[in-house]
């Protein structure tokens, strides 16, 4: 079984990595800048000490003319005490290092490397030297060696001093950064320790409340995503729930109809004629198209809605249909067709959407009281739209209601639905479907002094 660790142990142990690794390369280049620095300033040191002995030396050779007896004013004597008393005697160079001092002719007269007397310096060498001049004139010549690596007591007191600061900085930089990891991991770590309890409970199947996360980040933006979806869950299974015992109640009715009659036929207490066989039959249309309509609402929610589009004139599409419904009345509301009558020609499904439309027409008329009127208007609201209103002067919508119209199985008032002959509450839901499929948008509204206005809006094709 592979071992797992828990995020917070893996985000404590990438900070610590990380900031041991930032201590250790600032530590590093801490010290190195302080040797360069330190190196830096024992060059310029010995450099103005240079300068200071080329001032004697030329001092010495304006006094006597010549380079003799210039070795001893190159010395300088140091008395060693103990205890208050001297007990040993040394005599030191006053130039820090390695040196050559050459005369007038560039020749080596004196030096530390007895293996230089004698001889003339280099082209670099003359390049790097302190000249020395006496009046204007140049008498010789001090070059500098290179400086020892070898440092001097007081010298590694102050290198060890700054090593020791630095070491100590860094311990505090590192105690200061892992308390800050401590306190970053804990703000990243709680929410989603948080997130993850909840949705363990919502994987086992329990919907969870609604989460707390204090802070107006990400972490803020992502909790209040995740209540959202815990409240949209929520709406979801009670959807379900509702659909599957709408759906159960839908087919009950229907089946227990044509379960009865039948049973009465084959018991004899009916004869198989047209008259009772009649309402079995409109009752298997009644289940068919409920099928049917659960077949589209399922298709157009996985998106594999399919239409078939051709040029058409919506106008004569509307005046079929209303045609047809004000036919089937033997009495009822007016229905009105009014508008544009020159509109372009639109790329629909004209099965689909003179589905829309008797959907609609079938609402309005069985909310609309008999001597009510229907009025369907036709509009080009601009040069790329055209828009399709329908408004009954029945009760109109419960504003409570609106919002939900074009849910599957939703229907409001129950019993009033049912009172009026209600349908199975697909019918809206499909319509918004097939209407989006089409490039459009449907909506409804209450229009004041009237009922409820559907308004559609479908795209005119460009060209």
């Amino acid at each position: 079984m592979r071992r797992t660790f828990p995020f917070a142990i893996k985000l404590g142990l990438a900070f610590t990595v990380v900031i041991l690794v930032s201590v250790a390369t600032a530590y590093f280049f801490n010290l190195r800048s302080i040797s360069v620095q330190f190196s830096e300033f024992r060059q310029h040191d010995k450099m103005q000490v240079a300068e200071e002995v080329c001032a004697i030396l030329a001092e010495h050779y304006r006094l006597y003319g010549s380079w003799v007896g210039v070795d001893e004013r190159l010395k300088t004597t140091v008395n060693i005490r103990a205890n208050g008393q001297i007990i040993d005697v040394q005599e030191i160079s006053i130039i820090p290092g390695s040196f050559s001092l050459t005369n007038e002719e560039g020749v080596v007269f004196i030096s530390t490397d007895s293996a230089r007397l004698g001889t003339l310096l280099t082209s670099e060498e003359s390049h790097e030297s302190i000249p020395i001049e006496v009046d204007g004139a140049r008498v010789g010549s001090l070059c500098l060696g290179e400086l020892g690596t070898l440092l001097d007591p007081a010298e590694e007191q102050f290198v060890a001093s700054a090593q020791r600061s630095a070491l100590l900085g860094g311990g505090i930089s590192l105690g200061m950064a892992l308390l800050i990891a401590l306190v970053l991991i804990s703000q990243v770590s709680s929410p989603l320790r948080i997130l993850s309890r909840a949705t363990d409970r919502i994987a086992r199947g329990e919907l969870p409340e609604p989460i707390t996360l204090r802070a107006s980040d990400e972490f803020g933006r992502l909790g209040a995503s995740f209540n959202r979806m815990i409240e949209n869950l929520d709406r979801s299974e009670n959807a379900r729930q509702t659909m599957t015992a709408d759906i159960a109640h839908e087919l009950r009715t229907p089946v227990t109809i044509i379960q009865g009659n039948l049973e009465a036929i084959l018991d004899g207490i009916y004869e198989p004629t047209v008259e009772a066989i009649a309402p079995i039959y409109e009752e298997t249309l009644h289940v068919g198209k409920l099928i049917d309509d659960l077949r589209d609402l399922a298709l157009a929610e996985a998106g594999e809605l399919s239409i078939s589009c051709e040029l058409s004139d919506l106008r004569e599409l509307v005046d079929q249909v209303a045609e047809t419904v004000s036919g089937s009345l033997d009495h009822g509301p007016r229905i009105l067709v009014s508008g544009n009558t020159k509109l372009p020609q639109l790329k629909l499904d004209p099965k689909r959407i003179r589905q829309v439309l008797v959907n609609l027409l079938s609402n309005a008329v069985r909310v609309t009281p008999l001597d009510g009127r229907i009025d369907i208007r036709l509009t080009r609201i601009s040069l790329d739209r055209v828009e399709l209103s329908l408004t009954d002067s029945g009760p109109g919508i419960p504003a409570e209601d609106l919002p939900h119209i074009f849910e599957r199985l939703y229907r409001g008032d129950r019993a009033r639905s049912r009172a009026h002959g209600g349908g199975s509450g697909l019918g809206l839901a499909i319509a918004r479907h097939w209407v989006e499929a089409h490039g459009g948008t449907i909506t409804a509204e209450n229009v004041p002094g009237a009922g409820a206005c559907f308004r559609v809006i479908l795209p005119v094709p460009s060209g």
